[in-house]
This record gives structure tokens, C-alpha cells and sequence, in this order.
């Protein structure tokens, strides 16, 4: 539950509507707040997520090429020295796309 606020006193009393027509808002606000962050963790997330897969998919047509490999078999590559390697997928796709331009430089050179 988001939003919600507990109005206690230490005596009896008996809140006021605008009181608690404040507290309501304020509950409404804060909560609001809440959701807006999480969904900006979640955009931010996803956005990264989205990053990985078009810098994986771009590592893979490297290796397709330079290797005539499959699709799968680029992919299980790129697995297979993530695992050895103990580094995440991205950064495997990292390492091949920079040699392929360091590569492309020296031919350029």
C-alpha cells in the first residue's frame, strides 16, 4: 500500500476534516512520488537491459562474420567465454566490438 499515513496524538482527539483532508493529500502526493521512482528505476533498468541485447546482437553479427558462425553458435561463443572468464555477457560484447574496431583502424592505417 502506497500512500498511506498514520495520524496519532498522544492525548484523545479528534482530528479535523482539513486535517485530514491535508494528511490525505499529502499521503496521496508522497505516494505518487513513490510510484514516479519506481517506475524511473524500472525505465532505467529496461533501458539498460535494452542496451545489453543491441550491443549483444551487434557482437554476435562480428563473430558471424569474421568466423562464419550461426546466429546460436556466435551466441554460445560469447556464453561459453563469459562463463571462463567469469565476466558479464555485456562486457564479452564489449571486448569483441572493440577489437573489431581496433581492427578496422589498423586497416584503415
Amino acid at each position: 500500500m502506497v500512500g498511506v499515513i498514520t495520524m496519532q496524538h498522544r492525548l484523545p482527539y479528534r482530528h479535523t476534516s482539513t486535517e485530514v483532508r491535508l494528511l490525505s493529500t499529502i499521503g496521496f502526493l508522497i505516494g505518487a512520488e513513490v510510484e514516479r521512482a519506481r517506475l524511473e528505476t524500472e525505465n532505467l533498468q529496461l533501458s539498460d537491459r535494452l542496451e545489453t541485447r543491441k550491443l549483444l546482437d551487434r557482437a554476435k553479427s562480428v563473430l558471424q562474420r569474421t568466423f562464419h558462425l550461426t546466429e546460436d553458435e556466435a551466441y554460445s561463443r560469447m556464453q561459453r567465454e563469459s562463463r571462463q572468464r567469469r565476466k558479464a555477457m555485456r562486457e564479452i560484447a564489449e571486448a569483441i566490438l572493440l577489437n573489431a574496431d581496433l581492427g578496422r583502424n589498423q586497416d584503415e592505417a
